[in-house]
């Protein structure tokens, strides 16, 4: 893995900004942002995009657990490569928070991937929201799909934004989420029924979104997976090379 700052930078921003359409609200602490969600997790709910001094860290974090717990969340804190100061998972430790959730951000790179015959990919409208909802959703927690709903009303109206369908025998199988930002582009939320999986389905929404983003003019092509997912294997047979790994920090379960 190759770690070019700039490139992952411009992808963490472009995440960022497509969890502020409706997943959750961002509050600038000066050193940090702090991220909140109606969503009961805590990749929803913490502090992230550390820029703090050494003098200043352990107020900062003081500040934005303090913030958590008052929206009775329990301390959290996203790290990646970007984030200064070098410290900052040593006083992580020192609270008592710990390593819950490694995650590997991906670039395209390569190729664009074939299509599957058989499989029409369209762009979804606005009337098709609780459709796109309920097959990112489906088999989640309940409160999920309200969320995802939230989410995709608010982005399907913004420019940048394209949700997909993948169609299979006249039936909506599988999503995906293009959200373009200047020469930046993020994948998000692919997702493919379990009745219709290993059909070529997520290919053909990668396919599609990939061929949208580099027509948009978009030079950096990013999405994220867990480090153990199997979908981190899919991901690097079409193209995608990884970029940077980051960590959830979080108090371990009691």
């Amino acid at each position: 893995m190759v770690f070019d700052a700039a490139v992952s930078l411009r992808i963490i921003n472009n995440e960022r900004l497509r969890r502020s359409l409706g997943w959750g609200v961002y509050r600038d602490l000066r050193g940090a942002l702090a991220l909140t969600s109606d969503a009961p997790l805590e990749d929803l709910n913490r502090i992230e995009s550390f820029t703090a001094e050494e003098r200043t860290i352990d107020d900062l974090l003081d500040i934005g657990f303090a913030l958590l717990r008052a929206f009775d969340r329990e301390p959290a804190a996203y790290v990646t490569p970007l984030d200064r100061p070098a410290s900052i998972e040593e006083r992580l430790r020192r609270r008592g928070l710990a390593p819950s959730e490694h995650t590997l951000t991906m670039v395209h790179r390569g190729a664009l991937p074939p299509r599957a015959e058989g499989l029409r990919i369209r762009r979804a409208e606005p009337d098709d929201a609780r459709t796109v909802a309920d097959i990112a959703a489906a088999g989640g927690e309940k409160w999920l799909k309200p969320l995802m709903l939230k989410a995709v009303l608010a982005g399907v109206l913004e420019p940048g934004n394209t949700f997909y369908l993948a169609d299979a025998g006249g039936e909506a199988a599988g999503t995906a989420h293009l959200l373009v930002d200047g020469a930046t582009a993020g994948i998000y939320g692919v997702a493919t029924l379990k009745a219709y999986r290993r059909r070529g389905i997520c290919t053909a929404l990668l396919a599609a979104a990939i061929a949208d983003a580099r027509a948009a003019g978009c030079d950096v092509i990013g999405l994220r997976t867990g480090i153990e997912s199997p979908a981190r294997n899919l991901f690097a047979s079409l193209g995608f090379e990884e970029a940077h790994a980051a960590a959830l920090w979080a108090t371990p379960a009691r």
